[in-house]
């Protein structure tokens, strides 16, 4: 059993550190929620939807890389991992550059159109150059199974934020700019400590010699997860960033206050993914069985998270006035709804990780229809925080059916046999 739980040490702590920070998040939140009007508090909403797209859009660089890591680990490559380290690194530092700046340039028109302060959406890039480089950082830890430098990384984020995002607002007074900076702040001093441990890999990359090509199946792996986690980006925070266009105020505070409550249930498993991905990559590099791994995962989530979402259902005035306090009265007849479709969502993100694994992307088609529709509904159809949420569940119980049925299609076209990966080596 000890020798068991050394081997499995650097995952049990991932998962350990994933609910301490998720703790130091949510107590940023809750704070916030008190700190702040419920106005105020519903641009904040806002803005972390914003950037919480932002940082699942930049999980498209954590997932692919922790992917192609884990496969070029499985196979003992150092050469095509230095390399795929040195071309890459260079590749994101240089496209996140050029989009942060062009952020930076039309702040004003994009902050009318969203009707969010200009100089938060000035941070926004900040955030965005920041938030590319610690996934790549992250996904190079989480690919080489360093979990243990990894559940630290995410600590230390959850803490920095907590720590200057409440002095900012409460002793300098800062309202929502001084929320939203310690947030980006945050990000920069989780990047500092990522890097550390990465040290000789970084200067080993930088000798690489181009004796591996795999650039253009690296590029087309990078194109097709971009599809699959865009789409599930949207797909989990369109509703939070559109809130305040199609809803009245104090509509929009509510749904601002239900959203609150189910990243609890969204963000509570998070670790299980990044468990999961670097499993079924792995396995699958080496023609092993992959569903073991996504069954274990499945059955963990629906065992913690489903029993929040539960407990929404059953007192959902009670844990309202924990979480946001008795300032979101409406908020109660949102959650119940909002914490299914949350629990939803984060089964939907333990597939995908699965997918991603095994280089099985047709997923991302599913998800880009499911976003196009959730979009049409919202702009269409809403009303008030209700029909929000219940536009939200019904995408999110349609998208879960798709990719079970993605699964058992896929196991039925490969004779539940392991295929090719996705990059071999010419």
């Amino acid at each position: 059993m000890i020798a068991r739980a050394r081997v499995h040490g650097g995952a049990l702590w991932l998962l350990a550190a994933t609910t301490i920070a998720n703790v130091l998040a949510y107590g940023y939140q809750v704070v916030m929620a008190r700190l702040l009007r419920p106005e105020d508090y519903a641009i904040l909403i806002a803005l972390f939807g914003i950037l919480i797209l932002e940082s699942i859009s930049s999980q498209v660089i954590q997932s692919a890389t922790a992917k192609l890591t884990a496969q070029y680990k499985a196979r003992d490559d150092e050469a095509a991992l230095h390399l795929f380290v040195r071309r890459w690194s260079v590749r994101i530092v240089v496209a996140v550059a050029a989009i942060a700046s062009a952020i930076a340039v039309l702040s004003g028109p994009i902050s009318a159109g969203l009707s969010l302060p200009i100089l938060t959406v000035v941070l926004l890039g900040v955030s965005l150059f920041f938030a590319a480089l610690l996934t790549f950082a992250l996904g190079l830890l989480q690919g080489l199974a360093r979990f243990g430098w990894m559940g630290s990384v995410l600590i230390v984020q959850a803490a920095a934020r907590l720590a200057m995002g409440v002095a900012l607002v409460a002793v300098f007074g800062g309202g929502v700019f001084g929320a939203f900076t310690g947030a980006t702040a945050a990000v920069g001093v989780a990047l500092l400590v990522a890097i550390v441990p990465l040290v000789p890999l970084l200067r080993a990359a930088r000798g690489a010699a181009a004796r591996v090509e795999l650039g253009s199946a690296e590029t087309r792996f990078f194109a097709l997860a971009a599809i699959v986690l865009l789409a599930y980006a949207a797909l989990t925070n369109v509703d939070a960033v559109l809130a305040r266009s199609v809803l009245a105020p104090v509509e929009a505070g509510a749904y601002a206050g239900a959203v609150t409550l189910g990243k609890i249930v969204l963000f509570a498993p998070i670790a299980v993914g990044f468990l999961l991905l670097e499993r079924t990559s792995r396995a699958h590099a080496r023609g092993e069985p992959t569903e073991r791994a996504l069954f274990l995962s499945l059955a963990f989530v629906l065992a913690t998270s489903g029993i929040v979402a539960l407990a929404y259902v059953v007192a959902p005035a009670f844990f309202v006035g924990i979480v946001v306090g008795d300032q979101y009265p409406t908020t109660a007849a949102v959650v119940p709804l909002y914490g299914a479709a949350a629990l939803a969502n984060a089964l939907l993100n333990l597939w995908i990780s699965y997918f991603v694994g095994r280089g099985e992307m047709r997923v991302g088609v599913l998800l880009a229809v499911a976003v196009v529709v959730e979009i049409a509904l919202l702009l269409l159809t809403a009303t008030d925080a209700v029909s929000v949420a219940r536009i939200v569940l019904l995408v999110a119980l349609a998208t879960q059916a798709a990719a079970i049925a993605t699964f058992a299609l896929e196991r039925l076209r490969v004779g539940g046999q392991s295929p090719p990966p996705l990059l071999t080596p010419r």
